[in-house]
């Protein structure tokens, strides 16, 4: 979820949460207005009474009664309610109307309000009625009236609410997405710095902060082209190196071992032919010698092919290769194959090198560490760069635990070339790929 989304959902949860507690407040305040309307009537019910006991001492008059519930009513607030009784009074009750409050509340709502705010309280009161003695007083507020009056109250907080909290809603939203709008580029710039794109930027923006965020992810993308360009000469120059020594180590075992090979080889020769007649167990020692020696030779002839690769420039890149596979497939009874496509007329020594070596160490690691029965090289152009794919029959997995160093080395050939590299499974061995980006922009025909 986005954080602009994530920034909405608080906004009307928020929204919500303050309207169940103004709905609430609604409901409590028209409960305390309630009390309130239950006091005051008491003390003006009170009040009246006594003042006529004392003002107009008629009690014995038949309209006494009649005229003492007329006053009482006029002094009662809407839905109260009055029990009052004196010696010459039998005791009357009297309720005030309350449709001044509108439709009588929900009954739902009636239950809800009574369980949370309790029954309504009977408030009393006494005084004196001159020479008749004391009056008693009761008042209470109707259950129904004080739910209906909260009812009445809820519904115009709650229409109150909804009006602003739509005016809130709409402009926060509106706000949130304009505001974080900037947010999206600068995800998008991180995700495509995490792919590998260092050529990724992101356009400062919106708020102060995040146009700093923009100016840092930018001076990051570039460190991190600093670090990966300086990376990949280092990369690159070290490999040069590697092979000037491969050169020159080759070049000095073929002049010096292998005339060392060769002197020794020819004299355990001469060794067997003097020794013929006279000692044949000599003869055969020196034969023995003579055969470890070639075979020493023939190793050494391995070694150096694979030191000292042909010359690129002379032969071309797809000839050296096939080569190369032949040797191999002299050896064994694996069937290796080349197919290539690539235009070799501007292709850089350099980078011919690299992918000599990488088809050499991918034949290499299937041949030692598989069971084959054919490798299938492939070279083309593809979608503006070079595609090399080396794939095998013999087993193995893509996920065999630490890479070694013949892996680590591919992958360092293919990162200075500003390639890539992915070794996938392909249920009956692996296929290793390399893309490399061609400078001429040339795409498969």
């Amino acid at each position: 979820m986005s954080l602009r989304l994530r920034l909405v959902l608080t906004l009307w949860l928020v929204t919500v949460a303050a309207g169940a507690i103004t709905v609430a407040l609604a409901a409590a305040g028209a409960y305390e207005t309630v009390d309130r309307m239950t006091r005051n009537t008491l003390t003006r019910a009170g009040y009246a009474l006594e003042r006529s006991y004392h003002m107009e001492p008629r009690a014995g008059e038949p309209l006494y009664a009649e005229m003492t519930s007329i006053k009482l009513l006029g002094l009662m607030a809407p839905g109260t309610c009055i029990s009052f009784e004196q010696r010459a009074i039998s005791e009357r009750r009297l309720c005030a109307s309350w449709q001044v409050f509108g439709p009588v509340a929900p009954a739902g709502f009636r239950k809800t309000v009574t369980r949370v705010f309790g029954p309504m309280p009977r408030l009393t009161g006494a005084g004196s009625a001159s020479q008749d003695g004391v009056y008693a007083l009761e008042v209470a507020f109707d259950p129904v009236a004080a739910a209906t009056l909260a009812w009445q109250r809820v519904r115009l907080a709650l229409w109150q609410t909804l009006g602003l909290a739509a005016g809130v809603l709409l402009l926060g939203t509106l706000a949130i997405y304009s505001r974080l709008e900037p947010v999206g580029g600068i995800v998008r710039g991180l995700d495509r710095l995490a792919n590998g794109d260092l050529d990724a930027g992101v356009t400062p923006s919106g708020a102060a902060e995040f146009r700093r965020i923009a100016d840092a992810v930018n001076r990051l993308a570039e460190q991190l082209r600093a670090g990966t360009e300086a990376r990949r000469t280092l990369t690159r120059r070290l490999i040069e190196v590697e092979d000037v020594e491969r050169r020159q180590l080759a070049r000095d075992l073929h002049d010096e071992f292998g005339q060392m090979l060769t002197a020794t080889a020819a004299l355990a020769a001469s060794i067997s032919l003097a020794a013929q007649p006279a000692a044949p167990a000599l003869a055969r020692d020196a034969e023995a010698i003579g055969a470890n020696i070639r075979a020493m030779m023939a190793c050494l002839r391995g070694a150096f092919a694979r030191l000292r690769p042909p010359d690129l420039d002379e032969v071309g890149l797809a000839a050296s290769l096939r080569g190369m596979l032949s040797g191999w497939q002299a050896q064994s009874s694996v069937r290796l194959s080349l197919a290539s496509t690539l235009d070799e007329a501007e292709l850089d020594g350099a980078v011919a090198l690299d992918l000599y070596r990488i088809v050499q160490e991918c034949v290499t690691n299937a041949m030692r560490h598989g069971r084959p029965s054919r490798v299938d090289v492939a070279l083309c152009h593809e979608a503006g760069g070079i595609a090399l794919s080396v794939e095998d029959d013999g087993g193995g997995r893509a996920d065999a635990g630490t890479p070694g160093h013949g892996l680590l080395g591919m992958a360092e050939r293919t990162e200075a070339m500003g390639g890539t590299l992915s070794l996938q499974e392909t249920g009956r061995g692996l296929r290793i790929r390399v893309t490399l980006p061609d400078p001429q922009g040339r795409c498969a025909a």
